[in-house]
């Protein structure tokens, strides 16, 4: 969980495991295409936007779904600038993220805070805004990049579900075509239920790198998916990018837990964070080369992650963690995915399944740790190294 972090205006008055070359011989690797930047959604030439969701937690943009995929960016750290932000924010969309939780550097940059929207929608990226005053609330509550307003961080610490509850109401009351988002630390022995009604979004926070074991991830963000889908509410998985405790996480492992968050079913992932007391992503170019990867790759499964079937596939007690996405694509096409994710830090695990029917196409995506899975009919079989992901598209 992050501390409690007051910005300075609110103190005046927020490696992947080496693979054998042998297990690559005659597979065809997919490297995918530039992500598409969140313009898609038409939201540079939108006059207006309403933001919905379904019961079963799809973020719905003017009737649209959208996975929502950002960063936190704690504008005020280390001597941060509305320019810098600005910098970061051109930096992000470009990269194909669709989304910015932020905070305003200073008093001026918040009664401006017009001009970041407006960048925003430019860019084709969504801002959820956190620390605006009542009256600059007013000012942005229309903005057509405006995706929705953070109530509280760390609610179940700082807050009440009645408190968190009406602190929501209060910006729903402003606008209600926005979402109200919250963040918490839950896990699946301790899911704190109410908190899951006090918002639209709520984001569940995993940081375990230096502090726990990794498979926390896949067990924290099912418990939470579970607890918001029962609200009819919006999972999000908030997911370490910093240093947090004794240790910051590899690429390989950030890429481990957004797949371990989305075969748990949530509807959007937050990485914490592109800038903050605890990093500066700026300085970080191999972190930030891997999560430019994902962030592609995250765009090929979208369309099956909000409208598609999630199937998990029984293995060995103690085996990987896998899963079958199946649906059709926007295009009408029809075609899945095999996700299979070893959260183990020092067993090499082996997979043995079935999937529900045989496909056609095996085409590995991503890097060369994908095509180490074989497939003979409707069985997949093969080994996963330690913190290993896997991910194959078929038809």
């Amino acid at each position: 969980m992050r501390p409690i972090l007051q910005p300075a205006w609110q103190r005046r008055g927020l490696l992947v495991a080496p693979l054998l070359t042998a297990l690559l011989t005659g597979c065809q690797l997919l490297q995918p295409s530039p992500a598409p930047a969140p313009a898609s959604l038409g939201l540079q030439g939108m006059q207006s936007t309403a933001v919905t969701h379904r019961p079963d937690g799809t973020v719905l943009v003017n009737g649209h779904p959208f996975f929502p995929f950002g960063f936190y960016h704690v504008s005020w750290a280390w001597q941060g600038t509305p320019e810098r932000r600005a910098q970061d924010l051109e930096r992000l969309a470009q990269a194909g993220f669709n989304l910015m939780i932020t905070e305003p550097v200073n008093d001026r940059d918040s009664a401006n805070f017009t001009a970041l929207l407006d960048q925003a929608q430019q860019a084709g990226m969504f801002v959820i805004p956190y620390g605006l005053s009542a009256e600059n609330q007013q000012r942005v509550l229309q903005h057509p990049a405006l995706l929705g307003f953070k109530v509280a961080d760390d609610v179940n610490v700082n807050y009440t579900p009645e408190q968190a509850a009406e602190r929501s109401a209060q910006f729903k009351a402003l606008n209600p075509a926005k979402l109200t988002y919250l963040s918490l630390a839950v896990g699946q022995h301790r899911p704190e239920t109410p908190y899951f009604a006090a918002a639209d979004l709520i984001g569940n926070q995993s940081y375990p790198i230096g502090n726990d074991d990794i498979g926390v991830t896949y067990r924290m963000m099912r418990s939470a998916v579970q607890s918001a889908q029962a609200q009819g509410n919006v999972p999000i998985a908030n997911l370490q990018s910093a240093f947090w405790g004794v240790a910051k996480p590899t690429p390989g492992e950030i890429r481990n837990m957004t797949y371990q968050s989305l075969l748990a079913g949530v509807k959007g992932v937050v990485y914490y964070a592109y800038r903050a007391p605890e990093v500066d992503l700026n300085a970080e170019p191999f972190v930030w080369k891997s999560l430019q990867s994902l962030s592609k790759e995250v765009s090929l499964l979208a369309p099956l992650l909000l409208d598609g079937e999630l199937i998990s596939l029984d293995t060995a007690p103690q085996g990987p963690l896998t899963a079958y996405l199946r649906g059709q694509t926007p295009g009408g096409e029809w075609q899945g995915y095999v996700v299979a994710i070893n959260t183990s830090r020092k067993d090499t695990q082996t997979l043995d399944l079935e999937l529900p029917e045989a496909p056609t196409l095996w085409q590995p995506i991503g890097g060369p740790e994908s095509a180490t899975l074989r497939q003979d009919g409707s069985s997949v079989h093969g080994q996963l190294a330690p913190l290993q992901v896997a991910v194959v598209r078929v038809r």
